[in-house]
């Protein structure tokens, strides 16, 4: 495995140089990794010996195709160890909202709100900041103590007319409108034709595309759900509510 002996760290380095920038020379080299001129002379036989690379004119040097077969295999390997040292470190970690300026490595507390995980700075927190981000930005944490679990969100209904009885044009807007403006943090969903329209028609573009699954995994994770929804298709969204063990109301307007 690349890493584990100094030698193989080291001709990883020098060939990665000598891609990067074919014209530098053994002294160039030498100096950007901080080696003496003695110990680049010796890593550079020993690649020569080894068919990694030829000599060009005196201090110079080009990789040759034998090291660059090796180069690549090499940083693929350590690609891939890499990817599996991210993956188990974020396995371990959450990914939250920032409230406030939050810097590396500083203690912060996290909690579950409307759905999502934010966290701000507490000498008395629950976790670790791994990443600075400014208010609003992704912030990465790791937990260092317990946290309370969100609560299920809450779901308002609204039934809508089906079109045969008046669809959206029989929906009193201004109270639909009034519950969006009174549950600002909830999101909207609307459940048949007639109940995009009746959103559409306050201003609002809720989310229409496999709308039902949307409002339960919104709930599950906090987050409050209004459900515009066209009277034919209420049953079976309620019969999913309870099966789900999820509370819900349903409104007329």
């Amino acid at each position: 495995m690349i890493l584990l002996e100094r030698k193989d760290t080291m001709q990883l380095l020098i060939l990665t140089e000598l891609m990067l920038n074919p014209e530098c020379n053994q002294r160039d080299i030498a100096k950007k990794l901080n080696l003496t001129p003695q110990a680049i002379s010796e890593y550079f036989k020993e690649l020569t010996a080894e068919g990694f690379v030829k000599v060009v004119q005196r201090g110079y040097y080009e990789i040759t195709k034998k090291g660059e077969e090796w180069l690549t295999k090499s940083l693929l390997d350590l690609h891939v160890f890499s990817e599996e040292m991210l993956k188990k470190i974020y396995s371990k970690t959450i990914v939250a909202i920032a409230v406030g300026k939050v810097e590396e490595n500083s203690v912060v507390k996290y909690w579950f709100e409307d759905g999502f995980v934010f966290a701000r700075k507490d000498e008395n927190g629950n976790g670790i900041a791994l990443t600075s981000a400014e208010n609003g930005e992704d912030l990465l944490v790791k937990p260092t103590g317990s946290f309370e679990p969100p609560e299920k969100g809450e779901i308002v209904i609204v039934k809508v007319p089906n079109v045969a009885e008046g669809g959206s044009r029989k929906v009193d807007v201004e109270k639909l409108k009034e519950l969006v403006k009174l549950r600002s943090r909830s999101i909207v969903v609307a459940l048949g034709i007639e109940s995009l329209v009746a959103c559409r028609r306050i201003g609002i573009e809720p989310i229409f595309f496999g709308a039902k699954e949307v409002c339960v995994e919104a709930s599950h994770h906090g987050s409050g759900v209004i459900v515009v929804c066209t009277e034919n298709r209420v049953n079976d969204l309620m019969r999913t509510l309870i099966e789900e063990g999820l509370r819900f109301e349903v409104k007329e307007f």
